[in-house]
Formats: structure tokens, sequence, C-alpha cells
């Protein structure tokens, strides 16, 4: 079994480092979303009177965590990538020795890679890594909070009788209560399109699996 450089020991270690404490910070705006829409849903609801679309201000947060996150997943990304390229052309090899017609291929890959160091540029893009996130997390805390909201406009401050009352209660200023619903309907249906559109962390075979979407329509290639 070749036994890799002491360079290459210090640089997969050094990686695996970055990659996992992008991963933390991942974590924490994850918890700030968390729990600053917790707190609007509690705010809201503790008190009938309080208008429905202060629940909105649960998304409008974590829209602004959403877009922190994911830029700080394309630096995760690019850390776990170069992680996942030692793993294959270091870390593979010297488990399972390959064959004389793959040295060229490793040789080439860790050029790549040799190369890629040279850029702090993330190779993901930033709508791919906002669907990512928005399929991993976010899609739920969204969802969750339109919950509140549609219980809310059913039930605070009073019950609705009918389906006429509940829209008029969705009215906000100037926008009807139907244009609030189509607009909220748009947001919903373009979150669900970027979430299934973008790129995933899962692979087979040292290639990464396509996204829902794409598996979707190119369901038998």
């Amino acid at each position: 079994m070749p036994e890799p450089s002491n360079a290459v020991v210090h640089f997969y270690r050094a990686s695996v480092m970055h990659a996992d404490i992008w991963r933390q910070r991942l974590d924490a705006t994850t918890n700030w979303a968390v729990v600053s829409a917790a707190a609007i849903v509690t705010l809201s609801f503790s008190r009938p009177e309080t208008p429905h679309f202060v629940l909105l201000l649960a998304v409008l947060f974590g829209s602004v965590f959403l877009i922190m996150e994911s830029r700080r997943y394309q630096s995760f990304d690019m850390w776990r990538r170069r992680v996942q390229q030692l793993n294959r052309w270091v870390i593979a090899p010297a488990l399972a020795p390959p064959a004389p017609a793959l040295e060229e291929e490793i040789t080439e890959g860790l050029r790549a890679l040799a190369a890629d160091l040279g850029t702090s540029v993330p190779p993901l893009a930033f709508i791919d890594a906002v669907g990512y996130r928005m399929r991993r997390n976010y899609g739920f805390l969204f969802l969750g909070v339109l919950a509140a909201w549609l219980v809310k406009l059913g039930y605070q401050p009073t019950t609705v009788e009918s389906w006429s009352a509940y829209l008029d209660r969705a009215a906000m200023g100037a926008l009807s209560g139907g244009a609030v619903f189509g607009c909220a309907g748009a947001v919903v249906m373009f979150g669900l399109f970027i979430a299934l559109r973008a790129r995933t962390e899962r692979m087979e075979g040292w290639a990464e699996l396509r996204s829902p979407l794409s598996q979707a329509l190119h369901r038998d290639t």
C-alpha cells in the first residue's frame, strides 16, 4: 500500500478541518433562523389581535438567514469537494491499489486538485446553494411558517365562517386577499422549483447524482 507524503497527510487533515468549521457555521445560521421563526410565531399567536402579516416577517428573516447560509455553503462545498478528491485520488488508491491503466487518471486528478488550490472562488453557483439549503432545511421552516399563517387567518382574532371572509382577512393594505394569496403561491412555487433543480451532495461511483428535478425529467436515461 503506497503511503501518502507528509504534505498530503497534513493537507487532508486541514481540508477536513476547514469543511468541519464551515459545517458548524451552517448549523449556527440554521439555528438562528429556527429561533427567530419560533419567536415570531409564538408572539403572533400569544395575542389574537396581532396582525397576520407579522408571521410573514418570519419568512423575511428566514430569507435573510438563507442567503447568509447559502454563501457559507458555497465555501463549505469548495472544501468538501477537495476532501472528496483527496478521498478519490489518494485515500482510495492507498486502500486498494489501482490497476496500472488508472495511474495516469490519478495523476491528472491530483494535478487538477493542485491547480484548484490557486483559487478561492467557490465552484458552486449561488442559486444552487440556495436551492440545496431550501431542500435540506429552509423549505421545511418556510412551510411551517406558512401553515401557521393559514391557521392564524382562520382562527384569530375570531373564527371565520366562510371562504370569502377568510380571503378578505388575508388583505394587506392596498393588496386584496386574493392578491396576497397569489403572491404567496408564486413564492412557494418558485422556492419549490429552485429547491428541486439544485445539485446534490450524493454520489455513486464517484459521480454526483442528478438533482431531483433532473431525475424526474430524465427518468429513462
